[in-house]
């Protein structure tokens, strides 16, 4: 039977090109924020494919923000199931040397980290494969926007004017053809069409390994008693070093320790080997790197994927924007994929809205470009990084590519001797898989990025020094950075500077107790009224308060990270960014205030 094509609109004011995490995620925050999108996607489903996993913290506060953290958590992997990384020869084996732990360390906010990452975010890390996160998503977009979210469809042609983009859209299904005129254009397709017909290039590494994975069942609680590790590497001569003996990931769904019914494999294979397309080329590999030749196994799906680190050279080409895979692609390493594509998002979602809204100047649609595309390049070359340093393993263990199996296993057999004289050995592997925690527990570069563009009104202040910038996070209001989290209490309830702060608005922030705050607090709403801005203001006090209007400083938190003094003010753009602070009162605030949203927003200062 035929299904009849759906009504598409002939004007929306956002058509986005692709189904994936950042394209659905468009979708949902378009649709909170009262814009009217379509959403269209040649395929009949949603990736079918483990792909990304890990979720972190920026990424679950936006999804928070937008009502589905609830639903993810409930789907994914708790914390205490996801708070290590091993390394091990395999699950087990003939071999004395079989089945031997190498070492660990914590993962994702889990173990020692756990006090930090509390502290940073009301949201913890979890684990679910994008195979059941898209479908998630995609139940959600729908929702927001019936009829509007349309997979088995294709946009094949578009071009672009000074008003708008007109393309034209096919139905996959019984070939209808649809013109469609939308203000903007968001590509979503991992780069496939609309950067490409635009002139948008990748320039970075590509092609630079072939891997394989393999989403298959097996029932491994027999082989393994750590239910806290989410991600197992093997180092095994029969394989090929650390990344070619395999990469084991749990999946759930049910369970999410040793007894999880699904896992992912990942292996590096040699550039261009013909083997990996056999049929029992990766059962041979699976059961080979576990070290169980016997293992009974399903196979669902097995994807043959080219690594690369590149990054477009433009996010914005007139009306078009880029984002997720169609800007940058990764190293899977750090997990930072699909997270970015998320955030990348966010980022547009707020600006497109606050032009078509007529709040901002279309001047302010070329910060996208300006904020991300260096987080683009800061995580790829993070991801890049942490895959390299895996052969850091491989040569602190003493393995080359010259030995034999033989010889790599006598390496493995000193390797657990525990004997004096080889010491050195046990210090210089475990000083190599310590360096790992930069790929697993990066914790400032998941959510320390920070924005410099003329979207942020900055101060001049110094950035904080990290002695270490990628694992070591410091929550601070210096504009361009994420605002810190603190938690907040009022009326019995208790709820987070991130459940406060967003939605599509801006806030100001200030201390409920002190004149100068009331002053600040005063300027915000003369302030809003006068530009039509959505601008609330957030008051805050360290004592409990009779005023239904301030909520109260529970743990001191923001006292501790807000920078500014009690009589300043901070402002938080509708992205959760800081956009503009002042670290004092001032004896005429609503001139500073306005000047500093009219900057942000790329409106012209009124003559005087």
């Amino acid at each position: 039977m035929t299904v009849a094509s759906p009504r598409l609109p002939d004007e929306v004011d956002v058509l986005i090109v692709g189904g994936g995490a950042a394209g659905l995620t468009s979708s949902i925050l378009l649709s909170r924020l009262g814009v009217q999108s379509l959403l269209v996607e040649r395929h009949a489903n949603c990736s079918q494919l483990p792909k990304a996993h890990i979720l972190n913290q920026r990424t679950m506060e936006i999804f928070r923000e937008l009502g589905v953290a609830d639903d993810v958590y409930k789907q994914g992997c708790p914390r205490d199931n996801m708070s290590t990384v091993a390394w091990s020869t395999s699950l087990t084996g003939p071999r004395p040397e079989h089945g031997r732990l190498i070492g660990r360390v914590d993962s994702w906010g889990g173990g020692a980290a756990v006090a930090a990452y509390e502290q940073a975010s009301p949201c913890v890390s979890t684990n679910l494969p994008q195979l059941r996160l898209e479908p998630l998503l995609r139940q959600h977009a729908e929702a927001l926007a019936p009829d509007r979210v349309l997979f088995q469809h294709e946009v094949v042609d578009f071009t672009q004017d000074t008003e708008a983009v007109t393309a034209t859209v096919v139905c996959r299904q019984d070939g209808t053809r649809h013109t469609v005129r939308a203000r903007y254009l968001v590509g979503a397709d991992a780069g496939h069409t609309v950067g490409p017909a635009v002139g948008i290039q990748f320039g970075g590494l590509k092609d630079v390994v072939d891997m394989v994975s393999a989403h298959i069942s097996a029932d491994l609680s027999a082989y393994i008693d750590d239910p806290s590790v989410v991600i197992h590497f093997f180092v095994n001569p029969d394989g090929s070093g650390s990344l070619g003996s395999g990469v084991l990931v749990k999946m759930g769904p049910q369970h999410w320790d040793q007894h999880s019914e699904e896992w992912a494999f990942h292996a590096l294979v040699p550039p261009g080997s013909a083997a990996q397309y056999e049929d029992d080329f990766m059962p041979d590999l699976i059961r080979r790197s576990l070290g169980v030749p016997d293992l009974p196994l399903t196979i669902h799906h097995t994807s043959h994927w080219r690594q690369e680190a590149s990054l477009a050279d433009r996010y914005r080409m007139g009306r078009v924007f880029v984002a997720g895979d169609a800007a940058h692609r990764h190293f899977p390493t750090t997990a930072l994929g699909l997270n970015s594509a998320v955030q990348d998002a966010h980022n547009l979602a707020w600006k497109l809205h606050a032009v078509l809204s007529g709040h901002a100047d279309a001047s302010l649609l070329d910060t996208y470009q300006e904020e991300r595309r260096p987080v683009g390049r800061r995580n790829i070359e993070q991801a890049t990084t942490a895959a390299f340093t895996h052969r850091n393993i491989d040569a602190a263990i003493g393995l080359t590519p010259q030995m034999s199996p033989d010889q790599a296993w006598a390496r493995f057999t000193e390797l657990f001797s525990g004997t004096r004289d080889t010491a050195a050995l046990r210090e210089r592997v475990a000083a190599a898989i310590a360096h790992e925690r930069h790929e697993v527990g990066a914790h400032n570069i998941e959510i320390g990025y920070t924005y410099t563009s003329s979207a942020v009104v900055h101060d001049g202040a110094a950035s904080h020094v990290y002695a270490d910038p990628v694992v070591d996070f410091h929550p601070q209001t210096r504009p361009g950075h994420r605002v810190p989290h603190a938690w907040l209490s009022r009326g019995g309830r208790q709820r987070s500077v991130y459940d406060l702060t967003g939605r599509g608005r801006f806030v100001l922030i200030v201390d409920a107790s002190d004149p100068g705050g009331a002053a600040w607090a005063q300027a915000a709403t003369d302030c809003a009224d006068r530009l039509g801005v959505p601008l609330d203001v957030l008051r805050i006090d360290s004592a409990d308060s009779a005023d239904d209007t301030v909520w109260t400083d529970t743990t001191a938190g923001w006292q501790a990270q807000r920078e500014v003094g009690p009589d300043g003010a901070v402002l938080v753009r509708p992205d959760q960014h800081v956009g503009w602070r002042n670290m004092t009162g001032h004896p005429d605030p609503g001139p500073v205030l306005e000047r500093a949203l009219r900057y942000i927003l790329g409106r012209p200062a009124e003559a005087t």
